[in-house]
């Protein structure tokens, strides 16, 4: 385990150093694409976000949660007051066939009597502590659940966000390049039919305007889509989704802090532990003092009563092995636990391993997907506004046209990708709630 902590913290200091190189360079989420003009700056979607958590199920479900295991905690500490409780007894002789007219139960001993009594345990066995700091660890686990569940719903509301706005964009895009090709299809085949264009030309021009088209409606179907899941969750009426300006702060990412993940798994082998104490508790000795009120014949009016009061105790003695083959049970799961916990820690460096590497490597491709977007936008509108003049190359022009979309779609997940690895960084180290101001507890 400490050699794995110890490559994870190579990697990281690999990632982050390579990362903070970038974001010395990186200037907002994309701002340097010159085609897009309608923004939102990071405070106001951050705002936008933050109010659109608290509606949805699942925080609601985890309020709940948290919300009874506040509850329980509250009943378990309340363990160690005494127990007041009442009864009325009303035992009357229906019938009797006794023979013998000296024997005592010829004497009636019928009673309609109330009771009043109390009882305080002194000693339990250990098992009134147990729960209380059982129902201590399931309030924490439960509260911690709800602050994951916060920061799952943001990284899910940037998601839809963020796809919704890329997929609308891209579509519209490619669409306007479509109508920019679609006179084309006539002049070619003008030109086709007097001989001025090889029909093996004309061919591939309009095998890749049907790519064109068929890539279209495709991006179109995946806007809609996206656009459907976006109201699922926003219900939010604006046409159209503006860009993000996000500053990507990497020294926000801190590798030291655990996961919520492991801080559950460590919480839940307390909680295991405790358990043990519990268990161990029902084959101990348990006393205390009790007092009894006692309140005669009711129902005659009768000024008869007694109080009595003294110890309790109560003791096991023998049970044929079942009390320790339950305490090894217990003992057993708690070890799982403790072992889920290593296992956990494995899973976290590997996931943050993952994480930093693909934003990383989202920073770095940065430059080369709007540089390659760039250049061929250029040839786009080099060959279209020389279309005429250079032997009426659309074939040339089909081809640019299909690689700019390619491009742009490029350039745009990959700035989406920038801000969900960036999100999922601080998520995966219980940063994120931080960073968008949100403090439920």
């Amino acid at each position: 385990m400490k050699i794995l902590n110890i490559f994870i913290s190579i990697i990281f200091l690999i990632s982050s150093s390579s990362l903070y190189a970038n974001n010395l360079l990186l200037k907002s989420t994309y701002s340097d694409i010159d085609n897009i003009n309608f923004f939102i700056d990071e405070n106001d979607y951050l705002d936008f976000i933050r109010s659109n958590l608290f509606d949805q199920p699942e925080f609601r479900y985890a309020v709940s949660l948290s919300s009874e295991q506040e509850y329980n905690l509250k009943y378990a500490k309340r363990n160690r007051f005494p127990t007041i409780s009442g009864s009325i007894i009303n035992d009357e002789s229906i019938e009797r066939n006794i023979k013998d007219n000296q024997s005592v139960r010829k004497r009636r001993d019928d009673s309609f009597d109330a009771n009043l009594e109390i009882r305080q345990p002194l000693y339990a066995g250990g098992s009134i502590n147990s729960l209380i700091r059982s129902a201590k660890n399931k309030a924490e686990n439960s509260s911690l659940k709800k602050q994951q569940v916060i920061s799952e719903l943001i990284l899910e509301a940037n998601k839809l966000y963020l796809l919704r706005a890329g997929m609308s964009y891209v579509s519209n895009y490619a669409d306007n390049l479509l109508a920019l090709l679609q006179p084309y299809k006539e002049k070619v085949n003008n030109r086709v039919s007097a001989g001025i264009v090889d029909p093996v030309e004309s061919a591939l021009f309009f095998v890749k305007y049907n790519q064109l088209e068929t890539l279209v409606y495709q991006l179109k179907s995946s806007a809609e889509k996206s656009e459907r899941n976006y109201f699922l969750f926003f219900n939010d009426e604006s046409i159209q989704s503006a860009f993000p300006k996000i500053e990507i702060n990497t020294s926000n990412i801190n590798i030291e802090k655990k996961s919520y993940k492991l801080e559950t798994s460590e919480l839940s082998y307390l909680e295991k532990k405790e358990e043990i104490v519990s268990v161990r508790s029902e084959f101990l000795p348990k006393f205390g003092i009790s007092a009894r009120y006692t309140k005669y014949d009711i129902d005659d009016d009768s000024n008869e009563d007694d109080i009595r009061g003294g110890l309790y105790f109560s003791t096991p003695i023998f049970n044929f092995g079942r009390g320790a083959a339950k305490i090894n049970a217990a003992k057993a799961a708690a070890d799982g636990q403790k072992s889920a916990i290593d296992v956990q820690k494995k899973n976290d460096g590997i996931e943050e391993s993952r994480i930093l590497s693909d934003l990383n490597n989202s920073l770095l491709n940065r430059e080369i997907y709007l540089k390659s977007f760039n250049n061929t936008s250029e040839q786009r509108k080099t060959i279209e506004s020389r279309i005429e003049l250079s032997g009426f190359s659309a074939n040339a022009l089909a081809e640019v046209v299909l690689n700019e979309i390619s491009q742009l779609d490029n350039l745009i997940n990959n700035e989406s990708y920038i801000i969900q690895g960036y999100l999922m960084a601080l998520h995966q180290n219980q940063q994120l709630n931080k960073f968008f101001k949100l403090d439920i507890n």
